[in-house]
């Protein structure tokens, strides 16, 4: 299990001025300014722009994409590729997806209460959405 550290605001917000949109975790920032590699579970990510490019070329995911592609229903949809950092939903049924499935939240209160995930001015699910109980594993085509 990774270690947590924990930051103040001044920080928080410096972090948040080096993060790209929808694609950085407070992680995957520090390693990029620290000239580390991304690599997670065997797979290096290269980040291009605005968007995520794994080592064999597709490009990065959306949560928009896997709610239409899997049928889930969402009215709001968020994707990270580790499943343990997103914003914050705002819409609901929401859900959160990673590439292997999703957790779909049919009301804010089931998704504030949940015990596995902790919101603050962003969502963290630190043992990712797929240790959750009523993670959805799909395969994608």
């Amino acid at each position: 299990m990774a270690p947590t550290i924990r930051i103040d605001d001044e920080v928080y917000a410096w972090l948040q001025k080096h993060a790209r949109a929808f694609e950085d975790t407070p992680n995957s920032v520090l390693r990029r300014l620290a000239g580390l590699d991304t690599e997670k579970g065997g797979e290096k990510m290269l980040t291009t722009g605005s968007t995520t490019r794994q080592s064999n070329g597709r490009l990065g995911l959306t949560g928009q994409q896997l709610n239409k592609e899997w049928g889930v229903g969402a009215r709001h949809a968020l994707f990270h590729k580790d499943g343990t950092w997103y914003n914050n939903l705002q819409r609901f049924p929401g859900a959160l997806f990673d590439p292997e499935g999703y957790v779909l939240f049919k009301i804010e209160e089931e998704y504030l209460s949940s015990p596995y995930v902790s919101v603050g001015r962003q969502t963290n699910i630190p043992r990712g959405i797929s240790s959750m109980p009523g993670y959805v594993r799909k395969t994608r085509r």
